[in-house]
């Protein structure tokens, strides 16, 4: 058989999606119609047998009434006519005219073959002898086959029927799926084949997904001996970048400009060595020891990282965090959320001013921007998304372009906290609220109170 359209997958020895719907389509109408037939053929059988016997039982009162008269009649044949013959036997005489195949037949109706007829035969007794009465239904058996092989030729061509109608269906219904199987079965890297699988469209499938997943572990642990190298190498120069700008402080004194540049130094070398700590832990999915944190520090050194920056777009943080008010939770985690919210702030409020608020319980970090439209607030936390994907870009920009908030949320996936986000673009509540909640054993006053009111505001959920 030729293929024809999608894959009537015409490759030997394959039992594929599309044959499989046709076979199961067309065996299942080939059952049903062929009960039906059956059903069909039975009946009309029955029916003829029910019919000859009626026939049978009339002729046999015809006979009895007009013409067997009580010991008047001969023995041997009575009646003789192209379909029915009578036969009155007195014991044994009489007995070798009747045929021998319904010689020994008990009285009643019966069915039996002599040679290539068949007869309905009504044995009974009467007053003037035992009286057989044959009937030569011949006929109307034939009629019957005829009918039944009728019904065969109308089965085979509804079966033939429905395959070609069930081919049609399964290119409409399953044809883009096997597109789709072919495609990424040839587009998955490594196309070698591997063994085990069936060689149909789900074996196909099954060894384009364990070549992704192999590709996926890969690329997972190529991430993480990169974080891992980059963790280990970036230490060295960094340590010594450090010293020696603390070296340079303390030579002697410097004009306040000079003095600020270098602690900007300092802070920003212990900014990236924070950052790839955070950067290890998140690829490997574990979060590092908790230890115990002052909360307010640990906001007031996120801002100051960021300060300069802030300044520039025009957007001004005011901090109200209780002071010396103490966490246990992992700080550089902690500090590395902050970052990502405040230059979140700075990318997409500024101007305007953010105003970080909590305690013990979480932080706030609520801005009077522009605000983030309902629609895509389901989508903030996806990585490359800034309002739309934009993941096709150069590598130097990716900061900038929709990692921030993702790694945010995935940090708080690893330490047990909650990251939520409030927006609103309407006035009076015009603007953006992130909450991050941390784990309960930090929380001795319960949740803290909304972020916005909710009738005017959309929140969406990490974590």
């Amino acid at each position: 058989m030729k293929p024809v359209g999608l894959g009537w997958i015409a490759l030997p020895g394959r039992l594929t999606l599309m044959r499989r719907v046709v076979w199961a389509v067309t065996g299942t109408v080939a059952l049903l119609v062929g009960l039906q037939t059956a059903l069909a053929f039975v009946a009309m059988n029955v029916q003829e047998d029910e019919l000859t016997n009626d026939l049978l039982r009339r002729e046999v009162q015809e006979i009895v009434e007009q013409i067997l008269l009580p010991g008047l009649m001969p023995v041997g044949s009575l009646v003789t006519s192209p379909r029915v013959t009578a036969y009155l036997s007195r014991g044994q005489e009489g007995i070798g005219a009747v045929p021998v195949p319904i010689r020994d037949l008990a009285p009643g109706l019966h069915e039996t073959r002599s040679g290539s007829h068949e007869w309905h035969v009504a044995v009974l007794d009467t007053v003037d002898g035992r009286l057989r009465v044959v009937l030569d239904a011949t006929e109307s058996e034939a009629r019957v086959y005829r009918f039944g092989y009728t019904l065969l030729g109308i089965w085979a061509v509804c079966v033939v029927a429905t395959a070609w109608i069930a081919r049609g269906v399964a290119l409409i219904a399953v044809g883009p799926m096997v597109e789709v199987t072919r495609s990424i079965a040839s587009w998955a890297p490594e196309a070698a084949p591997r063994s085990g699988y069936p060689p149909d469209e789900a074996g196909m499938l099954m060894e384009a997904f364990n070549r992704f997943r192999d590709r996926a572990d890969d690329a997972v642990a190529r991430e993480r001996e990169f974080a891992a190298n980059l963790d280990h190498e970036i230490r060295t120069p960094l340590t010594t970048i450090r010293t020696d700008t603390e070296l340079i402080a303390l030579e002697g004194p410097l004009a306040p400009g000079q003095q600020r540049r270098l602690e900007r130094i300092v802070a920003s070398v212990d900014e990236i060595i924070g950052t790839t700590e955070s950067t290890l832990s998140s690829s490997t999915g574990r979060a590092s020891d908790p230890e115990r944190a002052d909360l307010r520090d640990c906001v007031q050194t996120a801002c100051a990282a960021m300060a300069d920056r802030a300044a520039s777009h025009g957007l001004r943080i005011a901090i109200d965090v209780t002071a010396d008010d103490t966490v246990v939770l992992d700080r550089q985690a902690l500090l590395t959320v902050c970052r990502n919210l405040v230059r979140n702030a700075i990318e997409h409020a500024a101007p305007a001013t953010l105003t970080i608020s909590g305690g013990r319980g979480g932080l706030t970090f609520r801005d009077d921007g522009v605000g983030i439209p309902a629609a895509l607030l389901p989508f903030v936390f996806e990585r490359y998304h800034r309002g739309h994907r934009v993941d096709d870009g150069p590598a130097s920009t990716a900061s900038r372009r929709g990692l921030g908030l993702a790694i945010a949320r995935r940090l708080c996936d690893i330490q047990g906290w909650r990251l939520t986000v409030a927006s609103s673009v309407e006035a009076p509540d015009r603007g953006t609220a992130f909450r991050i909640e941390f784990a309960a054993q930090n929380d001795d006053a319960g949740n803290a109170a909304p972020l916005v009111r909710p009738d005017a505001r959309t929140v969406a959920t990490a974590g």
